[in-house]
């Protein structure tokens, strides 16, 4: 299997370096050593995935903890929102909830994510760019050689032998360097081709088409499709039931609220206040479970295009991040429980100062001091 790897720094030298390492064992195929290659990378990046899921577990336990202390709080301050969020935040900080350690933790988490996920599309596009064009190099060598001095079957023969040599097949994709889809060929037109070069490298003249065109001409692949749609279909599914699996957790794992008894009504600050109030809590600005939601349908769809539009090398490797991502969910969470278990439960620190939670807390009604 004849596949090469351009050069670059960073995460895409990164992932050159471990697919070409891989590939260099010899026996895997292509696809193998993406599937391999993103367990690795997935393990590089479990230990902070597990911090952050690990300091968001521990700020549950403790908001869990302080649920009866919240809930006081809501009926001693009543319909005042403002009073009652300012009381929560004290009584939070001085318990150690929701520090910003565990925040910035959260926010390297998700943004590393996302560079890594955009980089490795970059460097999968870059190799297959790069193994197109050296394939029609290859095989604009034997076009060469061969047109002159020999017969059409012969011409027809040896460039079929030299594509079948420098193509890379998986399953039922003809050619991994485009997506699996009936609507995409497994050779490329010539304007198709001059997309993913570069410029230096980019067939410009009439001449330099033409001789592209005839030299796919003999390759028999002109009325086959490169796919099905079928890693779009399993990609789609995979990350779905990854969002499902994280949303099952996080609801098992997610605090008990207490029941909030609604207090009388005393002084507040404004009408617009009271109306924040009219239901008895605090509304948060953006609800986690509906924003949660809203992804486990949107993402599926973004995947679909993704695996529509980019190579079938990075259709697998979105499914294989999907899987191993699930797995690694699933053994976090069991993992977590049991060193929640062991730890010790948390102490309730109640005594903070009540002008902190507002100036004017002698004129409420069983306001605290």
């Amino acid at each position: 299997m004849n596949i090469q790897f351009p050069s670059g720094s960073g995460i895409q030298g990164l992932v050159y370096w471990l697919l070409s390492n891989i590939m260099g064992w010899g026996w895997v195929s292509y696809a193998f050593a993406i599937v391999f290659f993103t367990l690795l990378i997935k393990l590089m990046m479990a230990p902070l995935d597990f911090l952050n899921r690990f300091l968001t577990r521990r700020t549950q336990i403790k908001q869990q903890a302080l649920a009866g202390e919240v809930a006081d709080l809501q009926k001693t301050y009543g319909n005042d929102p403002m009073a009652f969020a300012r009381a929560r935040q004290a009584l939070y900080q001085k318990n150690g909830v929701g520090g910003l350690g565990s925040s910035l933790v959260a926010l390297v988490s998700i943004i590393l994510t996302m560079v890594v996920f955009f980089q490795v599309m970059g460097a999968l596009n870059n190799i297959s760019n790069y193994n197109i064009r050296i394939q029609y190099e290859e095989l604009r060598s034997v076009y060469q050689e061969y047109k002159e001095g020999h017969t059409e079957e012969e011409l027809t023969a040896a460039l079929n032998e030299k594509y079948q040599a420098t193509n890379i097949k998986a399953g039922w994709i003809k050619n991994i360097w485009q997506p699996d889809s009936p609507m995409a060929k497994p050779v490329m037109s010539v304007d198709e081709y001059n997309k993913k070069q570069s410029k230096d490298h980019q067939l410009k003249t009439d001449e330099e088409k033409a001789e592209y065109n005839a030299i796919f001409s003999h390759i028999h692949t002109d009325k086959q499709t490169n796919g099905f749609f079928l890693l779009a279909v399993i990609s789609a599914v995979t990350i779905f039931l990854s969002m499902k699996v994280n949303a099952i957790m996080a609801k098992r794992q997610a605090p008990k609220k207490p029941v909030e008894k609604k207090a009388e009504p005393i002084i507040t600050y404004s009408l617009r206040d009271a109306k924040q109030q009219s239901k008895g809590q605090e509304q948060p600005m953006i609800d986690p479970a509906q924003m949660s939601k809203i992804m486990m349908w949107t993402m599926p769809v973004v995947y679909v295009i993704f695996a529509t539009v980019q190579t079938s090398a990075f259709a697998i490797y979105m499914i294989a991040s999907s899987v191993v991502s699930t797995l690694l969910s699933v053994g976090f969470a069991f993992l977590i429980d049991l060193i929640m278990r062991h730890m010790k439960q948390p102490e309730i620190k109640k005594d903070f100062d009540a002008t902190v939670i507002n100036p004017h807390a002698k004129y409420f009604k069983g306001g605290r001091k």
